[in-house]
């Protein structure tokens, strides 16, 4: 199988599905659209319905009092939305922005295309509607991190315990009868489960063996080690935002999604106070809500920044280079992080077994590790999501292709090493980057993507990291049951590394030609720059941003699990400051 019958296939499959759509299957579990009327007035706004604003709507709503209104740029999400094992055909479709990066002509060059794929959730729950199910808080320095930058220490991480807790319904019999079961909460809206698959267990004690840890619960704040990760899966079914915290309160009176609708601007008056938002329908009429109380932006990573900007928040160079007049100078859109992932294959033994496949489970058995280079250091420098594959050529293909678009002659190589044999495909990131990248607009069209610049590998000392982290990791081939099977790293045949010296001139070279985003946009908004430690936009009044773009700093490991806390605070930073009127 070549890459294009890969993605071809893969095309058929999204094809099945749009089918599937056209029937609506999943409607009767969303919110019904209640399109408002030109000049409407609600309380609250929400700007996307989001991983974020899903949460939000859901905590603000639960007042009778308020109404809350939510606009989103998408629809309903589909059947397969909902079914762990088929997340790789999410991409690319309706469903996603489809957003792409900018060729900055060093990184992404040995690929399908010189630029990245950039998925991001069009549909009510976002991302978390797309993604890749891992539920890792990260570590507890992420979150001290974030009092520091906002000068607030309720953002540290033993404060915002609560809220992780309050999220969650946690069902797992082995954590829960643990001593670390106090970390974790067993009647919030967001279900929770832990891979169970005895496969993964083989590999933690290689990688004990080489001096890391096994880690029992690492959302309980001991993070360095190897581990079976939690999933944002319960009873077989996505637990996406919207299937968490919008399907139980569709009926509330109080709250009204509008679907489909793009929000274009915010409105802010001459006080400085953002009373409303304009609005394009599905049916291209122009019309503008308004907003008794707050307007609270959850458009995303990407969306958030470009939305703030055509509206005269951001950069003043910039905004004015569009003829755009400036409301407030701040430095949105100039803090972009992401973790960009290192793909690494190891083949292991020989076998004619296939693993047995579940679509109401993670796809394939899988664990993680977060590692550190200084070994007396008690936080990870980098992080690895390690699927396990046995004798499946076509889904370490439809990886390779189609979930990380690698060039078609790496894929063709992963796929002849997983012919007959147990394969590791293991993303390795560092947990926090010091790279930064940038989203501009494009136009002042709002129907036009940003420009976005990732600004992987721009602070230099970030490849060298990477290459230190993938040295550590390989080590694992020392290991007796890595040595016993005959396993071995893939050094793949990569043209522009022939001239590679020695072995860190190589990774040096192999890190640019393996390398994706692992879809952790963030930070784009930050508090303590653009926002202040209530998430209000600086120089702005009644305007919050609460979203992965409001993150200081990236978290280590997947962010799913601290966009939903830092939701679940601001929702209650906002309620408390209402009280207080």
């Amino acid at each position: 199988m070549d890459v294009g019958t890969a993605l071809a296939g893969v095309q058929v499959v999204k094809g099945a599905f749009l089918l599937l759509t056209a029937l609506a299957l999943t409607s009767y579990k969303w919110p019904v659209d209640k399109p408002l009327s030109d000049s409407a007035t609600c309380d609250y706004i929400v700007i996307g319905a989001g991983t974020a604003g899903s949460i939000v709507a859901n905590r603000l709503s639960e007042d009778p009092r308020f109404t809350v209104c939510v606009i989103e740029a998408g629809g309903d999400p589909p059947l397969e939305t909902e079914i762990p094992s088929l997340f790789a055909y999410l991409p690319k479709t309706y469903m996603d922005w489809n957003f792409t990066s900018e060729d900055d002509g060093y990184t992404a060059q040995y690929r399908q295309q010189t630029y990245l794929d950039l998925p991001q959730g069009k549909a009510l729950g976002g991302s978390s509607s797309i993604h890749h199910f891992y539920h890792i808080r990260g570590d507890p320095k992420d979150y001290d991190d974030w009092a520091t930058a906002t000068g607030d220490d309720s953002w540290s991480w033993q404060n915002l315990i609560p809220y992780f807790i309050k999220s969650e319904r946690l069902e797992d019999p082995y954590i829960l009868n643990s001593q670390s079961s106090t970390y974790h909460g067993t009647n919030g809206y967001m279900g929770i489960t832990r891979e169970s698959r005895d496969l993964p267990l083989k590999y933690l004690e290689a990688f004990k063996e080489m001096g890391h840890k096994i880690i029992e619960n690492v959302n309980a704040g001991d993070t360095l080690g190897f581990f079976l990760p939690m999933f944002t899966i319960f009873g077989g079914v996505r637990q996406s935002s919207a299937e968490s915290f919008l399907s139980p309160i569709k009926n509330r009176e109080n709250l009204f999604i509008m679907k489909n609708t793009l929000v274009t601007k915010i409105v802010i008056d001459e006080n400085l106070q953002a009373t409303g938002v304009e609005c394009k329908t599905s049916d291209g009429t122009s019309i503008t809500i308004l907003a008794q109380k707050e307007i609270i932006v959850s458009a995303g990573a990407f969306n958030s920044p470009k939305l703030l900007m055509l509206s005269g928040i951001g950069p003043k160079e910039h905004l004015e280079s569009f003829g755009i007049s400036v409301v407030s100078d701040l430095p949105v859109g100039e803090n972009s992080q992401d973790h960009m992932a290192v793909i690494l294959v190891h083949q292991l033994e020989e076998t004619n077994d296939t693993l047995t496949s579940d679509p109401s489970q993670f796809p394939v058995p899988t664990f993680v590790g977060f590692g550190a280079i200084n070994k007396t250091q008690s936080y990870p420098d980098y992080v690895t999501l390690n699927l396990i594959s046995r004798n499946s050529p076509a889904a370490l293909m439809q990886l390779c292709s189609s979930v990380f678009s690698l060039h078609e002659n790496i894929c063709a190589q992963i796929y002849a090493a997983g012919e007959g044999r147990e394969v590791l495909f293991s993303v390795l990131s560092l947990g926090r980057p010091l790279s930064r990248g940038q989203v501009r607009l494009q136009s002042t069209n709002p129907e036009d993507p940003p420009k976005i610049y990732t600004g992987f590998l721009s602070a230099t000392l970030d490849l060298q990291n990477y290459v230190d982290s993938i040295l550590d990791f390989v080590r694992v081939t020392e290991s007796s049951y890595f040595t016993g099977v005959g396993a071995q790293t893939i050094y793949f045949d990569f043209p522009n590394c022939s001239s590679a010296t020695n072995i860190r001139d190589y990774w040096e070279c192999y890190v640019l030609h393996m390398m994706d985003t692992t879809f952790h946009y963030s930070a784009t908004c930050p508090m303590g720059t653009v926002l202040d430690s209530s998430l209000k936009v600086v120089g702005v009044n009644k305007l919050r941003v609460v979203d992965a773009s409001a993150m200081p700093n990236l978290t280590s490991g997947n962010i799913n699990a601290a966009v939903v806390v830092l939701a679940e605070k601001a929702a209650d930073i906002i309620k408390r400051s209402q009280s207080c009127e």
